[in-house]
């Protein structure tokens, strides 16, 4: 999995996902159809147009959000993968083409994926297959002003040899 420094956490998942479920996210990231397209997603107007930016890991026990998608997305495709995926009593259960899916996973983690702008966050959190997500505000432009500006004193010998406000560039 692809290790990107805004993006942090990740969501586990128990008992973790079996090999067909696993190729199942894999193919349908390689896809890059949007979850829309997928067979339980066809026809359905809560389901986003998102594509899939969730990530197994290798043994299946955790999702890592790739950063391939815009971290706005995290939440509503999280909770597609439960209410059609991974869940007991999910829209794929009963299918042929999912036969070899458990449906028995619980999901619980939190992951937060700063911007390429470095505005506000985006933050999903999951319990017990409760998914939730908000934005996270980022400081006023004073407070990072602020803290930019290092006003503490030096001893005598330290020699400044450049502001300190170049830090930060």
């Amino acid at each position: 999995m692809p290790r990107d420094p805004d993006i942090v956490g990740c969501i586990r998942v128990h008992p973790a996902l079996n090999e067909a479920e696993r190729d199942f996210l894999l193919d349908l990231l390689a896809s890059e159809r949007t979850l829309r397209g997928t067979p339980t997603g066809r026809g359905d107007a809560s389901v986003p147009f998102a594509r899939l930016a969730w990530e197994p890991c290798r043994d299946g026990c955790c999702l890592e959000w790739n950063g391939d998608e815009e971290g706005r997305w995290m939440e509503e495709s999280l909770l597609f993968l439960v209410a059609h995926l991974f869940a007991p009593g999910a829209k794929a259960q009963g299918r042929a083409r999912f036969a070899a899916f458990t449906f028995d996973h619980v999901l619980d983690g939190a992951v937060i994926a700063r911007p390429f702008d470095d505005s506000s966050a985006d933050l999903v959190t999951v319990v017990a297959n409760q998914v939730s997500g908000r934005t996270v505000p980022s400081p006023c432009e004073s407070q990072q002003a602020d803290a930019a500006v290092d006003t503490r004193p030096r001893p005598d010998n330290v020699i400044e040899l450049r502001p300190r406000r170049a830090r930060g560039m």
